[in-house]
Formats: structure tokens, sequence, C-alpha cells
């Protein structure tokens, strides 16, 4: 070897490694969580924060006029405990892209000159890296981007849960004041029933009924209370409040529920929308590039550089290479797991899109089922009833009629609106439902629409 050959070889040697270093460093992890934040912004019209510490309200809401259900949705996306567990994925993910750019570090054996043994050094690098490393942060980066969907996802259900809790809430505050009224009805019914046994106009038999009906209403309303309280915690929890925060005592009237959409219309805007899906598409894509980079693991190469200290020309160095002949081993297992794994993502990205399907044809179904229950129960039960009653009223003032009869006209009345705000909120769930499977809102679904 000339003394030419031997300057410029870990000159070369130091300049790939170096190269490679500064390719490596200058690896940066991008800000999935703006891409988060505008995602779920997107499908709830609220803002996240990725370091919740203590509760708190975010800007723009406002409850001093009572809380609507989209700020219960906002207030918990800002606090919710277990949205926060889901926002750690995102560091594993990035981690992982990190380790994925990481370049293995050169070994240098050192064999020290002791007796008449002359110093001798070899640095060795596993060249592959080079080829590898590329099909490697592919693989990595559509994990973090996957990764960054799913927790859009997450949000979105997040808002489901608390929309159908702000809907129990609010149908379990109705029932509580409905029951009371109900209540109240009963025992004057119980009261006057008694006097009628008592001057012997009815039998024990119909007075017992009454009194009965009346203990019942009683312990109704009773439990109406323990059903508010119940509801109350759950919304609560959801919201990531504390148990002293009295955000949720007044509630905002409800607002009419509006029309998401024909099933068509909401089927193409999930199938664009839905974070999940993409997701499972990013799985796919993963999962292939990770195939790629297991069949680029077949041929191992390391470079060699090796120096002695006392060669016929003195200090003497060389490159080299270590070649693993892949006669045995060609990776077979790994690359037989990323064709497993990247065959169960296939098949699990098909399942999620028939999910989707039934998700939203299920919840349209529930939706106007629950709609039409609504109208009907309104205007051919509840209006006739406020109709009779005021009859009735018109009638015992007239003298035509005892006041009995008003306070049966008042109880069937009372049951059949406790019926009809139950499906109501039946109608604001399934609404829930369907923004939650298009991934986005009903309003942004029927203005796309239009």
């Amino acid at each position: 070897m000339t003394q030419s050959c031997a300057v410029r070889a870990p000159a070369v040697f130091l300049s790939i490694l170096t190269s490679v270093v500064a390719v490596s460093c200058a690896t940066a992890g991008r800000p999935v969580e703006i891409d988060v934040a505008e995602g779920i912004r997107a499908g709830t019209g609220a803002s996240v924060r990725f370091d919740a510490q203590t509760p708190s309200l975010p800007a723009g809401v406002r409850i001093e006029d009572g809380l609507s259900r989209e700020e219960a949705v906002a207030v918990a996306l800002w606090n919710n405990a277990a949205f926060q567990v889901s926002v750690s994925q995102l560091g594993f993910a990035r981690a992982d892209l990190v380790d994925a750019g990481m370049i293995a570090n050169p070994v240098l054996s050192l064999l020290f000159p002791v007796g008449p043994k002359q110093l001798e050094a070899t640095l060795r690098w596993p060249v592959e890296v080079l080829w590898e490393r590329p099909r490697r942060m592919a693989a990595a980066e559509l994990s973090l981007d996957a990764a960054a969907q799913s927790l859009v996802q997450s949000g979105l259900d997040l808002a489901l849960s608390v929309r159908v809790a702000y809907t129990d809430l609010a149908l379990a505050a109705d029932r509580q004041a409905l029951a009371r009224e109900a209540a109240a009805i009963l025992q004057r019914i119980d009261t006057l029933t008694q006097s009628r046994l008592a001057a012997g106009d009815i039998a024990e038999l119909d007075a017992r009924a009454a009194r009965v009906d009346a203990v019942r209403s009683v312990q109704d309303a009773e439990r109406a209370v323990h059903d508010v309280s119940i509801a109350r915690e759950r919304l609560r929890m959801l919201m990531g409040l504390p148990a002293d925060d009295a955000s949720l005592n007044t509630l905002q009237g409800s607002s009419e529920v509006e029309g998401c959409g024909s099933v068509a219309d909401l089927l193409k805007r999930a199938l664009a929308a839905r974070p999940d899906l993409r997701a499972a598409e990013l799985t796919v894509e993963a999962a292939a590039a990770r195939l790629g980079w297991e069949r680029s693991r077949v041929l191992s190469l390391t470079a060699v550089l090796d120096a002695n200290g006392e060669g016929t020309e003195g200090f003497e160095s060389g490159p080299g290479i270590d070649v693993g002949i892949p006669l045995f081993n060609r990776n077979q297992g790994g690359r037989l797991r990323a064709e497993s794994a990247l065959q169960r993502a296939s098949a699990a990205y098909v399942l999620l899109q028939q999910q989707v399907g039934l998700d939203i044809r299920e919840a349209s179904v529930q939706f106007d089922q629950a709609r039409q229950s609504r109208i009907a129960w309104g205007d051919r039960i509840v209006t006739p009833l406020a109709a009779n009653l005021t009859d009735a009223e018109e009638s015992f003032a007239a003298g035509e009629s005892s006041y009995l009869f008003v306070l049966e006209n008042s109880r069937r009345l009372i049951e059949a609106r406790v019926r009809e705000r139950e499906v109501a909120a039946d109608e604001r769930r399934a609404q829930a439902r369907i923004e939650r499977a298009a991934g986005i809102g009903c309003q942004a679904v029927t203005g796309g629409a239009q």
C-alpha cells in the first residue's frame, strides 16, 4: 500500500461517517400535534391541549348563561384525563421515528503493543444502514401519522360520549321536574279520592289504587333526583372538572335537532373524513414500508478501516469490508412477519370500511325512527292531551265536571310529555352517533351537500 492511499483511506471513511451523522442529526419530528388539533377542530369545532395539568375552561367558553352541549365538548377536550393518556401515544410514535433515524455507532477495536505485538486498530461501521435507514424511517413516519389520526378519532369518540352524557343529564333533569309535577298531581288525586271514599262515593279498592299511585309517584320523584346526580357526575368526569365545580348545575335549553343528510352523502363524507379510516390506510402503507425494509436486510455489509503501528513503511492503514454471505439466513422470519402484518392491516382496513357503512346506516335509521316518534308524540298525543286538559279546566270552571277530572288529564299529559322527552333524547343521541360515524358535524355535512 502506498503512503497516499494510506492517508486517503481514513479521510474518505471519516467523510462518509460525517455525512451520515449530519443527516441523522438533521432528522426532526414533525409537529403532528398541529395536525391533530386541526383534525379535532374540523370534527367538533373545539380546541385541544396536549399538556393538561389542572382543570380549566378553554378560551371562548362562557357558562354564566348555562352550559351548552358544544361547550361541554370543548371543556372535555380541554381537560379529559383519558384523552391525555391517548396523547402519550404520540410521544411513543415519535420516539420510534427518532430510533428509526439513528445511525449505528462505529466500533473501534484496539490491540495494544505489548511485548513484540505491534499496535493495531480496526474501525468497523455497518454500511447497510445507507439503504435500510430510508425504508425504516418511511415506515416510522407512517406509523407516527397513523398515531396522530388515531388520536383525532379518540377526540371524536370523546365528543360522542360527552354529547350522549349531556343528553342523558338534560333528560334526567326533565324527568325530575316532570316527576315532581306528577307526584303533586297524584297526591291531590289521592286526597280527593280519600274524601270521596269517606263520603261513600267510591269503593275501598279505588281509593287504595289512588294511594298506591301517589306513593309510587313520590318514589319516582326521589329516584329522579338520584338519576340527575349520577348523570351529572358521569358528565363531570368526561369534562375533567372537580367535584365542587358548579358548571353543570345549569344547562342551556335544547335547540332544534338538525338533519344530517342522506346515507349516501354521509358515507361519502365518512370515507373522506373518518380519522380512524385514514389511520388504517396509513397502517397499511407503514406495513408495506416495513416489508420493503425487511427485504433489504438480506445482505449485511460492514465497512472496515484497519491500521497498524509498524508496517514496512511505518504507520499503515487501509479500508476493507465484511460481507455477511446470505447462504442460510436471508431474514426469512422478518419478511414473513412483515408480510403477515401487511395482510392483517389490509384486512383490518376492509373491515373498518364495512364498519363505517354499518355505523352510518344504523345511526341514520335510529335518527329517522326517533324523529318520527318525536313528531308523532308531539302532534298526535301531547297536543291532543293538552287540548283535553284545557277542555277539562274549562268544564271544571263552568261547574260541569269535578276537579278530579282535571287532575286525571294533567297526569296523562305529564306522562306523555315524559315519553316525548325520551324520544327527543333518542333523536339527539342518534345525531351524535351520526356525527361520530361521519367524522364531522351534521351542519358541515348538510352544508357541503347543498
